[in-house]
């Protein structure tokens, strides 16, 4: 696969969406020419920023493998577009897995291990409040083009082939958003109340709808609901717990420290 310009490529999804499942694949099958960037691996943003930057500065393009729930300045998808805008040339891209709330849900009941959610209880909770704070990307936000993918676009294991076909469909996408008039750029505020009333509003009833279930027993009737799930905190930039503390409080500075997938 040709690689002629660098790209910074945001993962943007719910925690259990599939985003590691395709950003491993791409970097096993092209690793002379990706780098994937993932935040549960590493540890915190800082070193995804140090990996990415150093990665394009061998001329590789990079895959930012996290959460990235909304546009923040701070820490969130923005600060993705200035590491870019640092590296002339290099384009933006975002891949929205559009993947419904209750599906991640049911993946994260199965899962057996993961860096940081040691638990199905603690990845409802850490789902239930991204699933809360997630805005779908647009490219009003600075992006080169942002491509949506549902489930059924999506794999468990991907060939080259299949990566290739995804990352034409990325190419395409920024070939027509080219030769349109750039959209003029709105108000973070304003971005986030029409995503308030569109798909998000949706995962947000999905959300407090399997919150509900939860603790009712039906969404994970093997495990123990009285048990407590304590909200992260955060020790040298990763993450610490606090004692004393329900399941269903989760600290806001996992949208910050946890980049999980």
């Amino acid at each position: 696969m040709s690689n002629p310009e660098k790209v910074v490529l945001i993962l943007v999804g719910l925690v259990g969406s599939g985003k590691s499942a395709f950003a491993t694949a791409l970097e096993s099958h092209f690793p002379r020419q990706w780098r994937r960037c993932n935040q549960d691996d590493l540890g915190n943003r800082a070193q995804v920023e140090i990996l990415a930057k150093n990665s394009l500065r061998k001329g590789l393009s990079v895959c930012i493998d996290r959460t990235n729930i909304d546009e923040r300045s701070v820490s969130q998808r923005a600060h993705w577009i200035r590491l870019a805008h640092e590296f002339p040339g290099t384009r933006v891209w975002v891949i929205f897995f559009d993947t419904p709330y209750e599906v991640c849900a049911l993946r994260l009941q199965r899962r057996t291990s993961h860096p940081t959610i040691h638990s199905p209880e603690m990845g409802l909770s850490v789902l239930s409040r991204f699933a809360r704070d997630l805005t779908v990307p647009s490219v009003n936000e600075g992006f080169h083009c942002v491509v949506s993918l549902k489930p059924v676009d999506t794999k468990v294991e991907y060939s080259d082939s299949d990566i290739v076909t995804i990352l034409d469909r990325v190419r395409s996408s920024e070939a027509v958003m080219q030769s349109r008039p750039r959209p003029m750029r709105t108000s973070w505020a304003e971005r986030r109340r029409q995503s308030r009333g569109g798909p998000t509003r949706d995962i947000k009833t999905q959300s407090s709808y399997l919150s509900r279930a939860w603790q009712q027993g039906t969404v994970f009737p093997t495990q123990n609901t009285s048990s407590s799930i304590q909200p992260a905190t955060e020790v040298d930039g990763d993450i610490g717990v606090q004692a004393g503390h329900t399941h269903g409080e989760v600290s806001p500075l996992l949208t910050d420290l946890l980049g999980v997938d």
